[in-house]
């Protein structure tokens, strides 16, 4: 019996340490050399199981790898999502890239171009140009850590100064990612204005953005002055 189809058979069989079904295909090409039907040495029925396990072995560990890399790629940017997306989508909406503001939020669930536009202009009157957003020193998962949905303490740098928010996201249900490639979506994000209400960048918000801006603000998104005339006495 060959010693080399026998050892070839099993490596082939221990699939669940990596290399070595390879190393068992390997063996077993070797072992086909070596044995015969009908010849001196014995095994090649061995060999020939060992070949074709090594390949079917292989083959899934490969795949196996490439699944595992892709998810822990997937599960790296989800991470990187939370403490990144709020910033660079905020500065997407600065610099007027609607695309790209809203690709790290849900499809279907992203504020409009129109209630985007309308919560920059919010914030440029109240807080002037944006600089960066990141996590609160001492940043926990709000309310529902843990669960699909939650949210984190921000803290939103302006040429104005910096302000306190917080940003709610919510986590995939089906296994799928959103458009910028992360399990996790951008719900809400909200400014704390120490001088005013919170102004709230999220679908449905166009309205409550431009109402919370200072005088002026609402033209700038593309509004009309009715707020401003309305809020001036009216003439004798």
């Amino acid at each position: 019996m060959s010693g080399m189809a026998v050892t070839a058979f099993v490596l082939a069989l221990i699939f669940c340490i990596p290399v070595l079904p390879l190393i068992g295909l390997l063996l077993g090409l070797g072992a086909l050399g070596r044995t015969s039907a009908d010849g001196p040495m014995r095994g090649r029925p061995l060999a020939i199981t060992a070949v074709i396990l090594g390949l079917l072995m292989t083959a899934g560990q490969v795949y196996a790898t490439v699944q595992i890399v892709k998810m822990a790629r997937i599960i790296g940017e989800s991470i990187t999502s939370v403490i990144t997306g709020p910033g660079e989508s905020m500065q997407a909406a600065f610099d007027g890239d609607g695309a790209k503001a809203t690709s790290f939020w849900w499809e279907g669930d992203a504020p409009s171009e129109a209630e985007t536009a309308a919560f920059v202009a919010a914030a440029k009157a109240r807080f002037g140009e944006f600089d960066k957003a990141f996590p609160a020193e001492d940043a926990q998962p709000g309310a529902g850590a843990g669960e699909p949905e939650f949210s984190l303490p921000f803290k939103f740098t302006f040429s104005n100064g910096e302000f306190k928010g917080e940003v709610f996201y919510s986590a995939t249900k089906d296994g799928e990612t959103n458009s910028g490639g992360s399990f996790v979506g951008i719900d809400k994000i909200v400014i704390k204005d120490p001088d005013g209400a919170d102004l709230v960048w999220a679908a449905g918000t166009k309205a409550n953005a431009a109402i919370d801006a200072p005088a002026g603000a609402a033209t700038e998104a593309g509004g009309s002055t009715s707020i401003d005339e309305a809020e001036s006495p009216a003439d004798p």
